[in-house]
């Protein structure tokens, strides 16, 4: 890990900081966290950074006893539905979300790859932290110097319009982690499958935010896949 990316993990843990300060007083925090107040304080207000071990550790402290909740919030009830809006709308835990994405990686990333749009948010903030290329296949062709891939339906998971990747973007040989924010039936995750094998790239692994267990049991059959929530069907 450079200072680059040691000096983005020190500030998010900041950030988490502060979002459980909002939360809790000095004192139940202090406890919760086995730190003396008066360095949360020092932490908090930004008059110093956490070492890079610690910063680490408030971060899983805030994604293990913080984060499901906020998760649990984005779940309608007796519904398979999921509303994400207020999780991509905050930067903050988009970066918290990348954090945790990042600590699944067993390979080297250089491309993260989504589909427009839900999906672009998280996708944007896994590839920031960790330095590597973000790009996202769209419904529409947009004017370029390439020629575009375009998607391919499987028989068994037909979609009713492809989706469309200049050329240029994705290379033979790119190591790619697939994201999106929700995978259902897995026809999107498809969709950039298919544009990875035209391609001739690396699908390296995949993460969600949320995934149906029907979808997680016939994607984990081939690939990677990691998430932050498992949903019934």
């Amino acid at each position: 890990m450079n200072t680059l990316e040691e000096t983005k993990i020190k500030l998010l843990a900041i950030d988490c900081l502060q979002s459980m300060k909002q939360q809790k007083t000095f004192r139940k925090l202090s406890r919760e966290l086995s730190l003396p107040a008066g360095v949360l304080n020092r932490y908090i207000n930004g008059y110093v950074l956490p070492k890079t071990d610690r910063a680490e550790t408030l971060i899983n402290f805030f994604i293990k006893n913080y984060l499901p909740k906020i998760l649990e919030a984005s779940k309608t009830k007796k519904s398979k539905y999921f509303v994400t809006a207020h999780i991509l709308s905050q930067p903050f835990l988009l970066n918290v979300i990348a954090f945790r994405a990042t600590k699944s990686l067993e390979s080297k990333i250089n491309v993260v790859f989504t589909a427009a749009s839900d999906g672009i948010p998280i996708a944007q903030a896994i590839a920031n932290l960790i330095g590597a290329k973000f790009i996202y296949a769209k419904l529409t062709q947009e004017f370029t110097f390439s020629d575009h891939y375009a998607s391919k339906s499987s028989g068994e998971k037909p979609i009713s319009t492809p989706f469309y990747l200049p050329k240029s973007l994705l290379k033979r040989n790119d190591d790619v982690l697939i994201v999106d924010d929700v995978i259902r039936a897995g026809t999107t995750f498809e969709a950039l499958t298919s544009i990875c094998d035209q391609a001739k790239a690396n699908i390296s692994g995949i993460f969600a935010l949320f995934i149906i267990s029907s979808a997680y049991r016939e994607l984990k059959k081939k690939h990677k896949v990691n998430y932050l929530v498992l949903a019934k069907d």
